[in-house]
Parts: C-alpha cells; sequence; structure tokens
C-alpha cells in the first residue's frame, strides 16, 4: 500500500500531522509526502527516516486577505496537478480541513483519508465544503469521541470516523540532531535561567479572544505570590498578552516557538493551562495536543471545564477544571493543585501512557488495505 500524504503548511503548525506520518512509517507504509514550508528540523527528521517529501510552492510566508485567498487557489491547483499525475488505486491522504476542503471533484472517483482536527459549526463555508467532501471519503479521523458522532450526523456520514487523539509523536533520542534547539531564540533560553528558581505557570499555544488570559493574570495578581511566573508561549492576538501583563507584573511573553523545539519550554514550567470559552462546539469538544504535551512531562493542568478536558485530563485527575469566567474559581484550582502536585503529576503521565495512537493506526491501515 502506498500513500500520498499533504499538508497544506508546514508540520512544525500541526503535531498531530507529523505524529501520523511517523506513525506510518514505523508501520513501514510506502509514503511520499507534499508539504507547505517545514521547520529545518522537521525536514531534518524526514530525511533521516528517508520518507519522501517535497515542499509545495503554493506556500508562502505573506499575509494578508488576498495572500490568504490566492494561497488557498494556488494550493488546490497545485495539489490538483499532483494528483493527477498519481494513479487512481493509490491512497491520498489528507492531514487537516484546509488540505482537502477546496478540492472537490478533483476527488471525484479517488481513494483518499481526510484527517478532520476541528469542528466547522461557526465556519458555514467550510461546512459545506466539507458536507460535499467528506461522504467520499474511504475514512475520516478526528480528534475526539463526540466530535466524531457529530461529524457522523453532520456530514451523513456512513460510518463513524476514526478517533485519534492529539498525542504528539513520541521522537527518539537518536533521532534528534546535536544541536536541535539551535534556531530556538537564545533569549528564551535567558528567561529561562533567570526563572529556574521561581513556579512557572504556562499557557502555549494559538494566543486568541476565545482563550482568553486576562482571568488568568487577575487569579495570580489576587494570590499575589512573586515567586509565581507567568508565560506565555504562542502566537496570535498580542492585544490579549498586553492585557495579561498590564494585570499580572510577573508576566513574561516568549514569543513563537515552532514545535517540537517548544518542548524545552514546556518541561521547565510547573503548571499548564488549557483554555477555552463556549463560543463554539469545538471548544466545548476541545481536544488540544498540549494536554499530552503537559501530560508527558507531569505538569499538573489547569483546564477549563468543557466536556472535551472534564471527560479526559479531569477524569484522570490529572487537571483540575475549573470556570475561567470566575477569578474565585481560578485561585481555588491553583491552590488545589499547589496542594496535591504530586498526584497530578503522577495521573497526568499515566493519562499519557494510555494513550496508544499506534493500535489506532494500525487499524485504520489493515482496513484501507482491505478495500
Amino acid at each position: 500500500m502506498r500513500i500520498f500524504y499533504f499538508l497544506k503548511k508546514g508540520f512544525q503548525f500541526y503535531p498531530p500531522c507529523l505524529a501520523q506520518i511517523l506513525l506510518l512509517n514505523d508501520l513501514g507504509v510506502e509514503l511520499e509526502v507534499y508539504h507547505g514550508k517545514n521547520s529545518d528540523f522537521i525536514n531534518q527528521l524526514l530525511d533521516k527516516r528517508e520518507i519522501r517529501h517535497h515542499e509545495l510552492s503554493s506556500d508562502n510566508l505573506k499575509n494578508g486577505k488576498f495572500q490568504s485567498v490566492k494561497k488557498i487557489l494556488d494550493y488546490r491547483q497545485e495539489a490538483k496537478q499532483i494528483i493527477r499525475n498519481i494513479p487512481d488505486s493509490e491512497i491520498l491522504w489528507f492531514g487537516n480541513c484546509e488540505s482537502v476542503m477546496t478540492l472537490g471533484n478533483i476527488l471525484d472517483g479517488r481513494r483518499f483519508v481526510a484527517s478532520i482536527l476541528e469542528l466547522y459549526d461557526d465556519q458555514k463555508w467550510i461546512d459545506h465544503l466539507l458536507l460535499n467532501i467528506l461522504p467520499k471519503a474511504e475514512a475520516i479521523i478526528c480528534c475526539e469521541k463526540h466530535r466524531a458522532a457529530i461529524m457522523k450526523s453532520r456530514y451523513h456520514l456512513k460510518k463513524q470516523p476514526y478517533v485519534m487523539p492529539n498525542k504528539p509523536y513520541e521522537i527518539e533520542e537518536s533521532e534528534k540532531k546535536q544541536g536541535e534547539y539551535s534556531n530556538v531564540d537564545p533569549e528564551i533560553y535567558k528567561i529561562m535561567d533567570e526563572c529556574k528558581n521561581k513556579s512557572i505557570v504556562l499557557y502555549q499555544g494559538i494566543i486568541s479572544k476565545d482563550r482568553p488570559l486576562s482571568n488568568i493574570a487577575r487569579a495570580l495578581a489576587e494570590i499575589n505570590d512573586g515567586n509565581v511566573i507567568f508565560w506565555i508561549m504562542g502566537k496570535g492576538d498580542e492585544q490579549v498578552v498586553d492585557e495579561a501583563k498590564g494585570i499580572y507584573k510577573n508576566t513574561i511573553y516568549l514569543g513563537y516557538v515552532p514545535s517540537p523545539q517548544h518542548l524545552i519550554v514546556t518541561q521547565a514550567a510547573h503548571i499548564g493551562i488549557a483554555n477555552y470559552d463556549f463560543s463554539n462546539l469545538n471548544n466545548v469538544f476541545c481536544a488540544p495536543n498540549k494536554i499530552y504535551e503537559y501530560a508527558k512531562f507531569g505538569l499538573p493542568m489547569l483546564t477549563s471545564d468543557n466536556v472535551g478536558l472534564v471527560e479526559t485530563v479531569g477524569a484522570a485527575c490529572a487537571a483540575s477544571c475549573v470556570d475561567f469566567t470566575c477569578i474565585d474559581d481560578i485561585v481555588r484550582g491553583i491552590k488545589k493543585i499547589l496542594e496535591n502536585e504530586q498526584l497530578y503529576r503522577e495521573n497526568g503521565r499515566k493519562f499519557y501512557a494510555a494513550t496508544d495512537n499506534m493500535k489506532i493506526m494500525k487499524q485504520i491501515c489493515e482496513e484501507l488495505e482491505q478495500l
């Protein structure tokens, strides 16, 4: 079985997609990968594993509404040309929604797998595109059980999607090159060194208004412990960062560190934040890869009380799930973690170990081979 894997952007932005191709490679599947601009680290990793891969010319660093539309159209045209030269019998695999949603009739008569990392209940145009594409797929993968049920209903699927949690791939030490973190800003190492004797509360991920940080800052200000530092790592709306800085003086913005190098920051923290509002179903049934990144290093978690978190790290007693609109609840959650820190650490590591995505990938591959 040969699989041609497509990802519109670079793998550093999508750890679950990197995990998929590395798991497929571990299973001995013959792979050819088409991707956007990767980090040097990921390109070197793919080269070391002798995974054939090609950078898509449609991915570029230019931003703006016009450029966004142009990149979508350019990707569709480039993918069309590539697919045209792939035999009909081969399997196409699309790593995320953006990589498949515009291909429409290009996929008619083709065997393909679609991995959908989000729900799009509040983006109707994407929802409509998926409605016309997903029923044609040989297999669909999502990352959370409630999302799987919603997708089966919304897109009139014959079979419920596979559920593959967003657990990042465990890169072996032997695969890590000396100096792998050389492209990390030296200023980050300086900050980490200055804070090495402090207690670090870390938020990592996309920075946006539906993942508010201001009440976390208010709770930390109320606790008023000068030994506690609030680190924010990621990219997005820097007004959200500035607001947090204005509320809690011990807030430090680390900027964006590409995956998987960002884990050098994660492992230096003491509490990991995963907070989402209830503005859409994607948030309610959130399935962030960061909970596995925190759990990998035994970080106790402070999370919102969304179903996707309450039923995973909350049920595993690896997180204190709180109402992030209530400052008192955040304060109680932090204090609860501090009082039971070792228990949360142990449970986090157990939660991490209990998720076996290789088992799920084997099942998918076995069923694809039988079709």
